[in-house]
């Protein structure tokens, strides 16, 4: 082999692994199963092209011949970025729920700034979202999300058109099962603060200078703590199923299987 065209095919190869890493590369910087912004950026680019490089080699991706690179670029980054949304909504419901819960108990004077994520954490969401990441990797729900992924490069190869290939219908409905999931989550923590105002209330009208009224905010806030930790199982078990069925909505966002 020349030097030419040892150098045209070494091209090609780099041309097919970047298309191939394109999608998921706003997977990988958002996503906490697989890194999202607590990665260095270095790190997130070299795990998106390993990524890549394994649905190269394993199902025979690669980039379409004949089309504009910076049209399939486009094309690329556009579903990596909706894979990527999919993919962060368990966490993002499970702090979503932990914020609920410390809205209602009054603790949302307590946010901290988080770098790495630019955002303000309660502690309450801070707690469910890590806990949904460890929980997901220990289930191995990261890793269903992962097989997801990578199956999208069989219904959808690199540079297909989007548009009437995404199942949009069960996308939708997944995600409004992770939104209720998330619900459910500060529902035990509402009716819990609900029954305690009440008491409250009827105490107040009962005992107007009552001690007890100076010790309802702490009460409060024990109250929505005690609402997450004593049906943690229960909370532990929805935490995973939300990991699991954001695997599923790839697999129906894509066209492939569920």
């Amino acid at each position: 082999m020349t030097g030419q065209a040892y150098l045209q095919t070494l091209a090609a190869a780099a041309l097919d692994l970047g298309a191939c890493s394109l999608r998921l590369l706003p997977v990988v910087a958002l996503s906490p199963f697989l890194g999202g912004p607590m990665l260095p950026p270095a790190a997130r680019a070299a795990l998106a092209l390993t990524l890549g490089a394994v649905a190269q080699v394993a199902l025979g991706a690669g980039f379409p011949p004949g089309r504009p690179f910076l049209a399939v670029a486009a094309s690329e980054l556009a579903l990596g970025a909706v894979l990527g949304f999919v993919a962060t909504l368990p966490v993002e419901a499970a702090r979503g729920a932990g914020r609920l819960v410390d809205t209602l108990r009054g603790a949302t004077l307590g946010e901290l700034h988080v770098a790495p994520i630019r955002q303000r954490e309660t502690a309450m969401g801070d707690l469910l979202s890590q806990w949904t990441v460890a929980l997901a990797a220990w289930a191995g729900a990261d890793r269903l999300l992962l097989v997801a992924l990578l199956d999208t490069y069989r219904a959808l190869p690199v540079g297909a058109a989007i548009d009437g290939t995404l199942r949009t219908g069960g996308g939708v409905a997944a995600a409004g099962e992770l939104l209720s999931a998330a619900l459910c989550l500060g529902a035990p923590a509402a009716a819990a603060l609900l029954c305690a105002d009440l008491a409250l209330s009827v105490a107040s009208r009962l005992a107007p200078r009552s001690a007890l009224l100076d010790a309802a905010p702490p009460v409060r806030a024990a109250l929505g703590i005690a609402a997450v930790a004593i049906p943690a199982a229960a909370i532990g078990g929805r935490l995973v199923e939300m990991a699991v069925l954001s695997a599923g909505v790839v697999g129906r966002l894509s066209g492939g299987a569920p």
